[in-house]
């Protein structure tokens, strides 16, 4: 498996530090990306839109391959309005000679649907269909794949049943490894389901805390947390060979979730409930002590040279992790 860095690890704090690369453009995460030896950026549309010819020009020269972001898909948006956005994220991917397109499809975070309830969750999937389907027509003529991402809102059943549906050879799944745990799932488990459909990776860990009510998932360095990487890179390159994975460091808050609430299953189908035990175990199993700091430096109004700070050290430590269990020097 090849690596490389989606902006996604990275705030504004770096352009506000005065920090000689700034991740929040195009460029400056491919010199990050660049000066440790990665294959691939990713970024959103608006960053690649940006781009003068100049900057395309270097971007191009430098050999990275690129992966457009649609955004965040907000809580407004219709799927009309969603399926446009990936139409549009293939236009400039097309311009930029990106290798794939990623997209969300809600801004539910934690695993909590509850804004949409059960019967309207599943109103909300079945009406992205026929614009995704669109969307897939373009992706089919431009000849660039666009991936759906767990954005801690799908479950594996649940994202495989949505590009079933749309029946494209280019509508496929974005997997953000550590979003898997928010639904409930494993990400071996996760993975194992959406394998035949993985058009991107995003390589996201979290340290794991307890709460009454479930756990704090808090950002990580790739390899201090609790996902098995050595499992799931295993599988990728059983499953998807080809595939590349971006370091996706994610958000500087915490996400709670709250997954020994009867309520918040209240969305969900059932499952096996092996299945349900196992994320729970590893989840157990994983849990800092009670009590131990899970604020980052952004939640306990640090500066931003120390923020910048955080955010570098754990995109380093993350990149000397996959470079030995890639058996890289």
């Amino acid at each position: 498996m090849e690596f490389g860095l989606c902006a996604w690890s990275f705030t504004p704090a770096h352009e506000r530090a005065g920090a000689a690369h700034d991740p929040m453009t195009a460029t400056g995460l491919a010199a990050l990306a660049e000066s440790r030896g990665l294959r691939a950026v990713e970024h959103g549309v608006a960053a690649f839109e940006r781009l003068g010819p100049d900057d395309l020009a270097r971007l191009r020269a430098a050999g990275l391959d690129l992966v457009v972001d649609c955004g965040a898909a907000g809580s407004t948006l219709s799927p009309v309005e969603i399926g446009a956005g990936v139409e549009r994220a293939l236009a400039v991917a097309a311009r930029v000679g990106a290798r794939a397109v990623r997209t969300t499809i809600s801004q539910c975070l934690e695993g909590d649907r509850g804004r949409y309830g059960r019967q309207g969750w599943r109103d909300h999937l079945a009406a992205l269909v026929p614009p995704l389907r669109r969307a897939a027509d373009v992706a089919e003529d431009l000849a660039i794949p666009f991936g759906i991402e767990n954005h801690q809102d799908l479950c594996s059943a649940e994202l495989c049943w949505l590009v079933e549906r749309v029946g494209s050879p280019r509508c496929g799944v974005v997997m953000d490894c550590g979003n898997a745990l928010a639904v409930g799932e494993t990400p071996a488990a996760f993975a194992d389901r959406v394998l035949p459909h993985l058009v991107h990776v995003q390589l996201k860990d979290y340290a794991v805390h307890p709460t009454p009510s479930g756990w704090r998932l808090v950002r990580c360095a790739v390899g201090d947390g609790v996902v098995d990487w050595p499992d799931l890179v295993t599988r990728f390159d059983a499953g998807a060979p080809g595939v590349v994975g971006c370091i996706e460091l994610g958000a500087v808050t915490a996400r709670h979730i709250r997954i020994l609430e009867p309520d918040w299953w209240a969305t969900y189908d059932p499952r096996p409930f092996p299945e349900t035990l196992a994320a729970l175990r590893t989840l157990h199993g994983a849990a800092r002590p009670a009590g131990a700091e899970w604020r980052t430096p952004h939640e306990r109004g640090e500066p931003p040279e120390a923020c910048a700070a955080y955010e570098l050290a754990q995109f380093d430590a993350s990149v000397e992790y996959l470079r030995t269990l890639a058996g890289r020097t």
